[in-house]
């Protein structure tokens, strides 16, 4: 099927295009994801953050110690249960994300600047409506 392919090498294209490795990226794309998540939740404990993320405790705990490191995330004490902790982003943090994310965005729209106006407004309906498509599936 066209659209299985055409969808599956948009995706391949995607991650290589914004890959930290390549154009000066400011975040490298795991610090980047869980950025996002602590930038959309909030205040939220390591293992909750964890499981959203699909990742083990271990793994989150080596990429918590280096944001905080780099003053990117935050810890302080769970006011319910002073034995856990719960992480957000800092202003850097958020600072850092909010770079990266306009990077990323560019890197894409960069590629439709040559557009013609009907072409690229055609694009733009067609994602809102897949967007809207998906997003009705997530709700159900």
């Amino acid at each position: 099927m066209q659209l299985s392919e055409e969808l599956t090498r948009l995706f391949t294209l995607l991650t290589r295009v914004t890959s930290e490795h390549e154009r000066g990226a400011v975040l490298a794309r795991p610090d980047f994801l869980v950025l996002a998540r602590l930038g959309r939740s909030g205040w939220l404990r390591p293992g909750d953050l964890a499981q959203l993320e699909g990742l083990d405790q271990s793994t989150l705990s080596r990429r918590i110690a280096g944001l905080a490191e780099r003053g990117l995330v935050e810890r302080q004490s769970d006011p319910g249960d002073r034995r856990a902790h719960l992480l957000r982003l800092t202003e850097a943090g958020l600072a850092a994300f909010e770079a990266e994310q306009a990077r990323r965005v560019r890197l894409v729209t960069d590629a439709v600047t040559q557009w013609p106006a009907p072409e690229l407004a055609e694009l733009v309906r067609l994602l809102h409506e897949l967007n809207e498509s998906l997003q009705q599936r997530i709700a159900q």
